[in-house]
C-alpha cells in the first residue's frame, strides 16, 4: 500500500518537472470543453452541461485559418481577430445569426501554448457562457 502511494507521488512530481510541448499552430487542434457555466444578469453563475446552453463538447480550432469548427455539419466560424500573445492565442468573432431568441453571440477563445488549457466565452443580451477545457493536436 506504501509502495503505490510513494508510486504515485513520484509520477506526479515527475509530470511536474517535465514541461509540456507547445501545440503545433500549423495543424488544427481538438478542444473539450471540461467546466461550463452559465451566467445570467442579476443572477448567480451556475454549472451547466455543455448541451445544456448550446456549447459544443467538443471542437476544432485551426489557428493557421484563425477559425473554429463545432460539427462536421457546420461552417467553420472565422474570428474577426487573431492574436498571438507571448503565451497565449485569442480568437474572437461575432456570430450575428440570433440563436435561441438572444440577438446573436460574440465569443472569445484563448488557448494557452505551453499547457493547452483553453477558456472561451459566448456572450449574449443579458448572459454569458463560459467554458474551462484542454486542447489537444489531432
Amino acid at each position: 500500500m506504501k509502495q503505490a502511494a510513494l508510486i504515485a507521488a513520484a509520477a506526479a512530481a515527475l509530470g511536474f518537472l517535465i514541461p509540456a510541448l507547445a501545440l503545433d499552430k500549423s495543424s488544427p487542434i481538438l478542444c473539450a470543453s471540461t467546466d461550463v457555466y452559465e451566467c445570467v444578469d442579476g443572477r448567480d453563475c451556475r454549472t451547466v452541461l455543455a448541451e445544456a446552453v448550446g456549447a459544443p463538447t467538443f471542437f476544432r480550432i485551426d489557428l493557421a485559418k484563425a477559425q473554429i469548427k463545432i460539427s462536421v455539419q457546420s461552417d467553420p466560424l472565422k474570428a474577426a481577430n487573431f492574436s498571438e500573445l507571448e503565451d497565449r492565442w485569442v480568437l474572437q468573432g461575432v456570430n450575428a445569426e440570433p440563436s435561441h431568441n438572444l440577438g446573436g453571440t460574440a465569443w472569445t477563445i484563448s488557448v494557452e501554448d505551453a499547457t493547452a488549457r483553453m477558456v472561451a466565452t459566448a456572450v449574449m443580451d443579458q448572459a454569458a457562457v463560459v467554458i474551462f477545457g484542454a486542447c489537444t493536436e489531432i
